[in-house]
């Protein structure tokens, strides 16, 4: 069976008692993964990163809460430093499966991730229309693209559920999306690495059954098995 690395997140949640930091990964991943016949591996640590990078098939980096501190891309750190560096383990993960010549999605903050870790930046930008993912904005698609290859056209309606975007952007990456609005990158991509990202939510299109948006796991898996 096809494995899948998922990057977990943390979050602290207010109790009277112990139990209040809890990791986890979203439903929908977990939905994905059962549909789509393949198996999720989490990662929480660093520590398994080198044999996690061997037994499975591709590496998805999603969204999260947390931001990626600036001293990674030449900035000011954060002070003071955030409880838990998720970066720090997706920076393991993304040499590893770089090395390994395996496929990596990035979803809204991995997609920032991908950037960085290329040597780009990333920047705050005006919430609207960036800051409610049960809304729609409308993007520019790039032909020849894997945002193209799940559309079939030259645009389309996103949600989004952000505050940071790509400011200069990777040398190794192309630009295959962007918001009509404000020109916000939306999606970038490096075939040569097979390495995809969107600045959108997916998985809560393929939550409400988008039979649409649901093709970007479907198209990521049948990658991961070749």
């Amino acid at each position: 069976m096809m494995r899948l690395a998922v990057v977990f997140r943390e979050k602290q949640i207010p109790s009277d008692d112990h139990f209040d930091r809890h990791f986890y990964i979203l439903d929908e991943y977990y939905r994905m993964a059962m549909e789509t016949g393949c198996e999720l591996v989490s990662v929480i640590t660093g520590r398994d990163c080198e044999w996690l990078a061997s037994v499975c098939d591709g590496l998805i980096i999603p969204g999260s809460a947390k931001d990626i501190d600036p001293k990674y891309y030449g900035e000011t750190p954060l002070d003071p430093p955030q409880r838990v560096d998720e970066y720090a383990v997706e920076k393991q993960l993304i040499e590893l499966f770089l090395k390994a010549g395996k496929p990596i999605f990035g979803i809204c903050h991995g997609l920032q991730a991908l950037n960085v870790f290329f040597g780009g930046t990333i920047s705050k930008i005006n919430y609207p229309p960036h800051q409610d993912e049960e809304k729609y904005h409308p993007i520019a698609v790039e032909k020849d693209s894997f945002v193209y290859d799940v559309f079939g056209k030259e645009g389309a309606n996103v949600n989004s559920y952000h505050y940071w975007a790509i400011d200069k952007l990777a040398p190794n990456f192309r630009v295959v999306a962007k918001s009509r609005e404000d020109g916000v990158i939306e999606a970038i991509e490096d075939r040569e690495h097979k390495i995809f990202a969107i600045q959108w939510h997916p998985e809560q299109s393929f939550r409400r059954g988008d039979p649409i948006e649901r093709k970007f796991f479907e198209n990521f898996t049948e990658l991961c098995k070749k």
